[in-house]
């Protein structure tokens, strides 16, 4: 079975687990609220030994002990407990609540797709900025980056339109249209460099003269994709990561 953890509202997370079942494997949806009201947590950490034992309100219980592979879509920790009881304690009450799921996410010792970093729970989500770096790295073309003390700041962090969204997950590289080697090869980077199990890529369609014809520039990735974009073949992908 795959626990795929979400946010409630996250009908990509419910498409893969439709899409996973279609394909013989069960999948279960725990959402971000179930677990926030969960009635028991067991965390123990004894050397490199990490032990981990949730228990859900509906009587369902995660423990590391079966290692079921898991699918990582949590965007946030869970707070309605917190802002409860916490009081003006309610800050660092947070960041001990965060630290515990980046532990037992991180410590989890099945198949955990996408792990947590201390940037975000299910990976790094990075100013756009940064993206055009590590795309610089691995070789894939991109818009220079360009702000000026003009610029609203948070306006960066919009997302710039998509004419072609392609998924990376394990090994595999999906795409609605064939990409060259070069393209397929940079995603495939971006990802590792990303330290990111499954990635959406997003890119623009610029003029070019290249004989190749390879006029696409990356305009930014997440580690949260819009799943459903990605097809059948991305549905076929993620069996496969879970499976192999």
């Amino acid at each position: 079975m795959v626990m795929i953890l979400c946010e409630i509202g996250d009908g990509a997370a419910l498409w893969a687990a439709g899409r996973l079942q279609e394909r013989g494997i069960r999948a279960d949806l725990v959402t971000a609220t179930a677990l926030g009201a969960a009635r028991r947590w067991e965390h123990r950490i004894t050397g490199t030994d990490v032990r981990t034992s949730i228990t859900l309100p509906d009587g369902r219980v995660l423990d590391s002990a079966g290692a079921e592979p898991i699918l990582n879509r949590l965007s946030y920790i869970p707070t309605e407990r917190l802002r409860a009881v916490s009081g003006a304690d309610y800050g660092y009450a947070m960041q001990e609540l965060y630290a515990l799921y980046l532990s037992w996410l991180a410590g989890w010792p099945g198949r955990v797709i996408n792990r947590p970093v201390p940037q975000g729970l299910c990976g790094n989500f990075r100013h756009p900025s940064e993206w055009a770096t590590l795309a610089a790295r691995a070789g894939l073309p991109t818009t220079p980056w360009k702000q000026g003390s003009g610029d609203a700041p948070d306006q960066a962090w919009l997302p710039r339109p998509a004419e072609l969204s392609v998924y990376v997950c394990g090994d595999e590289v999906v795409a609605p249209i064939a990409l060259s080697d070069a393209l397929t090869e940079g995603c495939r980077a971006l990802a590792r460099l990303a330290n990111c199990d499954l990635l959406g890529v997003d890119f623009e369609r610029v003029t070019s003269d290249a004989a190749d014809g390879d006029a696409w520039r990356l305009t930014g990735a997440s580690p949260l994709p819009d799943l459903i974009r990605g097809g059948d073949a991305l549905a076929d992908a993620l069996a496969k990561a879970f499976t192999t």
